[in-house]
């Protein structure tokens, strides 16, 4: 009569994978007790497993609207979408024209010439230019701020108190192209009321509120409102509408648009 060791010696011997793929001999195979060999069976069955799910996961995870049927708006916004390569080789073709630097009006010019021959010669009696480099830089950045002090008195004749009235052109506290600087910022190229205050203060050196920031827009929009709503008119009554991917002419009357 067979005893239980001998029979989970054998039948752990039977379930041995094929081909072998345990990490030791057949022979240390056989001289492993059965109950470690059933654990081990039993083991590698659950890690084959996990393996499975774990690429069954990865590839559910990898799905996109490019590798299986699912709509572009599930794919994850957070995702960088591989940058398309260029067909050919970078930079303009051959007979291109080049685009050079704009030569512009200088405000002061330095003359350069030679300091030394390699001869030792330092001296040169006849030089002549061969070439202009051009250095462009901004000016230091001082903001011009101007203290108005309103004074008070008494009127001599009658008694009454006179006050100083502030120049209606400095009401606001904020010139012109400062006001310009910042409806740019926020206005054509969109930046935030915040992105303009830190503008202000890292590169101008001026400490502004939110508050006055959307003062200044809100005065800039109301300035232009005409300029717009004459440009809007003009439109509106133009034989041509635009000219984007179609061109509709007015048969009789301000046209429509497209």
């Amino acid at each position: 009569m067979e005893s239980a060791a001998d029979t989970c010696r054998d039948s752990s011997t039977e379930a041995t994978p094929e081909p072998w793929t345990l990490p030791f001999s057949r022979d240390d195979w056989q001289r492993t007790p059965g109950p470690v060999k059933s654990t081990v069976l039993v083991l590698q069955k659950q890690v084959q497993a996990l393996t499975r799910r774990v690429e069954r996961l990865d590839s559910r995870v990898r799905r996109n609207s490019k590798n299986s049927d699912r709509p572009p708006s599930s794919d994850s916004p957070y995702r960088k979408k591989a940058a398309k390569r260029p067909a050919g080789r970078p930079g303009a073709k051959k007979g291109h024209p080049g685009h050079r630097q704009v030569m512009l009006e200088p405000v002061r010019t330095e003359v350069v010439k030679p300091e030394r021959c390699i001869c030792g010669n330092a001296e040169f009696a006849d030089t002549e230019p061969f070439y202009t480099h051009q250095f462009i830089e901004l000016p230091a950045i001082e903001m011009e701020v101007v203290h108005f002090v309103l004074h008070r008195g008494r009127c001599p004749g009658c008694g009454k108190l006179n006050k100083a009235s502030l120049p209606a052109a400095f009401c606001t506290g904020y010139g012109p192209r400062f006001s310009a600087v910042i409806a740019q910022l926020c206005g054509a190229q969109a930046d935030s009321r915040s992105i303009a205050q830190v503008f202000c203060r890292s590169v101008l050196g001026i400490p502004v509120s939110i508050g006055a920031i959307q003062k200044i827009i809100d005065r800039a929009s109301a300035a232009i409102q005409p300029h717009y709503e004459e440009i809007g008119r003009i439109a509106r009554q133009s034989a041509v509408n635009h000219l984007r991917d179609r061109v509709t002419f007015a048969a009789t009357g301000p046209c429509e648009r497209s």
